[in-house]
């Protein structure tokens, strides 16, 4: 199938929007005399459009088009992941927000260098750009090699476009243009997925039928509580493994984090995080309504074992354009949806990776911050993403001539870094004993160990029975009727690191995570036993803030005025730090 010039018009609009928001806040709306303002939008955003920005640059194309397939493919086990979102948000709310604030820098990774040293802050900052670069580049390459191949959209024509496109609303508008533009994309998802439901349901006959064939089908899947680590949902996977996951998103990633410092104070960040939450939740229950529908659809003739489709992110728009496809626009609709995932998720990270090269590695260590106005730092910030635009767009030209193992490697080299960076974090909030040495080390540890776990996990051939519970489907009713021949059945023997490579990915972030801990814990008695340097309490989470019931009435009265100052006090740079380490 090809595109009607009314499914181009609807993709040049959202482009023309987008454009037109960046050029409004840069030129029009907003002086932008400060690189605060540029970076954090001065700290002015109102609750409502920075939790749809924050929910904007969760959703990847990859996810848009992903997270439907699960329930296809592994059913609705997913759907607990409100759960572990919920304790995600309120740790991320009750210990995380308030030491940003506190800190008052607009790079989340400040706190490291108060906390640690400057040394850990520039190792988590150089980790946090690489994989951000790698990340986003396959995040446009991927999902745009999805629709050229289903849809016939020029695969180098949504590529070039997306990037150039961010890459001017991002360098022009900053922040503000951002958030805006996350919500006019936010909302353009939204609008897709509750259209494809609309018409999926009518194509499939009614709810009671989609009910029917899924119940039939084994997709309604609740009570999944195997101790088996390699099944990919389960209870344990999802409460325990996706709660550390999703706190690494929420709390731990520059992308996401930042837009907690672009409102007012702590209190307007904790409510960002909460009504992200609920959006959250509401965009995962459209998620598995379309899952629904796609196995109601094709569950007696399986596209991907039909040969229909050569990759499993293609069949939601297989899906778009066998049920929308006849209704003019709405099959440019849909691309749009999937493109606006790409661009928030495009403009976030290029307006943080600016962010921590200018807050973390350019102030911290160039000599000439003081010698520079305002108005040419925030000229430098400027550059530096259209700088990391043009990179990214480089490097998604690369990314084509990778194998497609290759882009999934690099997709999950993401979880591998974040774990170490959540295990660093975690040791600054909640340990007084671990410093700056053991920390390093510990991180480093938990890097190498998590790239060893990534790289296993991925080349290593996995027998039947390690598949991560990944449900049958069927090809029977396919016309004209499809034979396959059953690959042969090879016999694996069962060993340890066989077993340690097909634990679930839900699992990933919490393992590296707790060798970060345990690591840190073992070298703090070697490395920081000599070390006097006297830790600022200020930057531990206290026993109060965890148990406040317990806590005497003087002391809570005592924690809610330093509250109250934090909130009042917004230091704009971070105090120098006697030495490396």
């Amino acid at each position: 199938m090809y595109l009607g010039w009314i499914d181009y018009a609807v993709l040049v609009l959202l482009f023309i929007f987008s454009a037109g928001i960046g050029l409004y806040q840069g030129c029009f709306k907003s002086k932008q005399t400060s690189t605060k303002e540029f970076l954090v939008a001065s700290g002015q955003m109102r609750i409502f459009p920075t939790a749809m920005s924050l929910v904007a640059s969760l959703t990847s194309a990859a996810s848009f088009l992903g997270m439907p397939v699960e329930t296809y493919y592994y059913g609705t086990m997913f759907m607990y992941c409100t759960f572990s979102w919920l304790i995600a948000t309120y740790v991320t709310m009750k210990f995380f927000i308030p030491k940003f604030h506190q800190i008052g820098n607009a790079s989340i990774y400040a706190y490291l260098e108060q906390r640690f040293s400057l040394t850990i802050r520039i190792m988590v900052t150089c980790s946090f750009l690489l994989v951000t670069i790698l990340y986003m580049a396959v995040i446009i390459y991927g999902p745009s090699l999805a629709l050229s191949q289903v849809t016939g959209l020029n695969i180098w024509l949504s590529v070039g476009s997306c990037g150039l496109i961010c890459t001017i609303y991002t360098s022009i508008g900053g922040m503000k243009a951002v958030i805006w533009t996350d919500v006019v994309q936010a909302s353009v998802m939204f609008i897709g997925l509750i259209l494809s439901i609309i018409f999926g349901v009518i194509d499939a006959g009614g709810i009671s039928k989609v009910f029917e064939t899924v119940k039939n089908g084994n997709r309604l899947q609740f009570t999944v509580f195997t101790f088996d680590p390699s099944i990919r949902y389960t209870i344990w996977s999802i409460v325990i493994g996706n709660t550390f996951s999703s706190t690494a998103q929420y709390a731990c990633i520059q992308t996401q984090a930042q837009r907690y410092m672009c409102v007012k104070d702590k209190r307007s960040a904790q409510k960002v995080a909460w009504m992200n939450y609920a959006i959250n939740v509401f965009m995962l229950s459209l998620f598995l309504c379309v899952g629904c529908l796609l196995y109601a659809k094709y569950h007696q003739c399986d596209p991907l074992r039909a040969n229909l489709i050569s990759r499993p992110d293609q069949l939601y728009p297989l899906f778009v354009i066998e049920t929308l496809g006849r209704f003019p626009g709405l099959t440019g609709l849909f691309i749009s949806c999937v493109l606006s995932a790409t661009l928030s998720t495009f403009s976030s990270g290029v307006n943080s990776m600016a962010t921590v090269i200018f807050e973390d590695i350019y102030k911290r260590i160039s000599n000439k911050q003081s010698s520079i106005s305002n108005k040419q730092q925030v000229l430098l910030s400027k550059l530096l993403s259209v700088i990391l635009g043009c990179v990214t767009v480089a490097m998604a030209f690369a990314v084509s001539y990778m194998k497609s193992n290759i882009i999934t490697i690099i997709i999950q080299i993401f979880g591998a870094f974040a774990a170490p960076i959540l295990g660093v974090f975690l040791l600054g909030l909640f340990s007084s004993r671990v410093k700056s040495r053991s920390a390093l080390v510990a991180f480093f540890i938990a890097l190498i160990f998590q790239i060893f776990m990534l790289f296993g996990s991925i080349l290593t051939v996995k027998p039947a029975n390690k598949q991560g519970g990944r449900l049958s489907t069927s090809i029977d009713g396919c016309i004209p009727s499809i034979d396959v021949t059953p690959a042969p059945t090879t016999h694996i023997n069962s060993t340890i690191l066989l077993s340690l490579f097909s634990i679930s990915p839900l699992w990933f972030i919490f393992n590296g995570a707790i060798v970060t801990i345990v690591a840190a814990m073992i070298f703090t008695f070697i490395l920081d036993s000599k070390d006097s340097k006297p830790i600022d309490t200020s930057l531990l989470v206290s026993r109060n803030e965890i148990f406040p019931c317990f806590s005497s009435k003087n002391e809570r009265l005592q924690q809610a005025a330093t509250q109250k100052n934090d909130d009042n006090s917004q230091p704009d740079t971070v105090p120098e730090q006697e030495s490396m380490l």
